[in-house]
């Protein structure tokens, strides 16, 4: 099977910082597909990040190389590392960038990258995307082991996010993204809430639950269970985020269909 590395930065798409990690992989393992999930996470974002990977990575094969690089810390004593999971194997800096992909695949082990044999020579203080990141990716994508990376460490870093609470009568949780839409995207799922849900608040402005846009009018609030299975808060033909005056980490309110 053609081995597959997909890619996750903040480098976006003006400079050639991309081309040149891509340029790197394929020097070292030219039959690897190489797929771009997004280099728009706004910069040095680490959150936006990890909210990111996670929306994409479940939908590869087993086998796929996450290589993700959103590296504020570059150059410190923040660890670089190869994460072996139980469906994939990831390639990052060790700054919570991964914390929610693996969440849903879990941890088998952790090996800290050690400059040397499977990276570029010498590597810089201010790119590590081309010349750790990216050659690790590429020999792990030629058959080389993760063992041979560096030593095994316990530990990942973890982001400190906000967490959902639920009761009988209405369910707390929060925007974790905000899509290029203005859609605000929550962590929500149904399987959390105790009851069938009929409206959200925001702000104090309640919205009700459709299953589709065309459910409302033209510039109307809805909210509806998104395509990544979370709740959404969107308005149909403009941006939830400027008519709500919203962003990430807002909190939104769930309550049960039927209730005042």
């Amino acid at each position: 099977m053609t081995p597959i590395i997909t890619l996750l930065t903040d480098f976006g798409l003006r400079d050639p910082f991309v081309g040149v990690m891509k340029g790197v992989v394929a020097g070292i393992c030219p039959e690897a597909r190489l797929v771009d999930l997004t280099h728009m996470v706004s910069p040095q974002d680490v959150e936006e990040g990890a909210y990111q990977l996670f929306r994409a990575t479940r939908w590869f094969p087993a086998g796929t190389i996450h290589l993700a690089v959103v590296d504020p810390g570059v150059g410190s004593a923040r660890r670089a590392v190869v994460v072996q999971g139980d469906r994939y194997l990831y390639v990052a800096p060790d700054n919570g960038l991964l914390t929610l992909a693996l969440r849903g695949d879990p941890v088998r082990a952790v090996y800290e990258i050690v400059p040397g044999a499977y990276t570029l020579p010498r590597p810089s203080t201010t790119f590590h995307g081309r010349d750790i990141f990216a050659p690790v990716a590429a020999h792990l994508a030629s058959g080389v082991s993760p063992q041979q990376m560096g030593p095994e460490v316990s530990g990942l870093t973890e982001l400190q996010l906000p967490q959902n609470r639920g009761c009988e009568d209405r369910f707390e949780t929060w925007v974790v993204s905000v899509d290029r839409y203005g859609n605000l995207i929550t962590a929500a799922e149904p399987e959390a809430l105790r009851f069938e849900p009929g409206r959200v608040e925001v702000g104090g402005r309640s919205i009700p639950l459709a299953t589709h846009y065309a459910e409302v009018s033209e510039g109307s609030l809805l909210a509806l269970w998104g395509s990544d299975g979370t709740l959404e808060i969107s308005v149909r033909g403009g941006s939830a985020a400027r008519v709500l005056e919203a962003g990430r980490r807002a909190s939104v309110s769930i309550y049960p269909a039927g209730s005042a």
